[in-house]
């Protein structure tokens, strides 16, 4: 009997306390909500070291007229040829090139 009046006195306590420290509680909880979806997003979003340098498992495609390596997403590439470009001056020589193979 003792003991069924202890916890019940425990347990009545311990709803008091939760009453007065819930709206804490549920201003804690939305601040690490927030903190943990701010990471999320960075994480997603903003550009890393290694996804700057093109470490970041990106296939790679050489470029047609010089050679280089580039990461897919940044190659340039023309809609009537397989061929990829690293930067529009490049594109610009092969188009070049190409006009005067033409002409002769």
């Amino acid at each position: 009997m003792r003991l069924l009046v202890i916890l019940s006195i425990v347990a009545f306590i311990s709803l008091l306390l939760y009453l007065r420290l819930r709206p804490f509680i549920r201003m804690a909880r939305q601040m690490f909500g927030l903190a943990h979806e701010a990471r999320r997003v960075t994480r997603n979003d903003a550009p890393s070291s290694s996804r700057q340098t093109g470490a970041s498992g990106e296939r790679l495609v050489r470029c047609g007229a010089c050679g280089t390596w580039v990461p897919m997403g940044r190659a340039i590439k023309l809609r009537s040829s397989n061929t990829s470009y690293c930067s529009h001056a490049c594109l610009e020589r092969a188009s070049e090139g190409s006009q005067r193979k033409a002409a002769s």
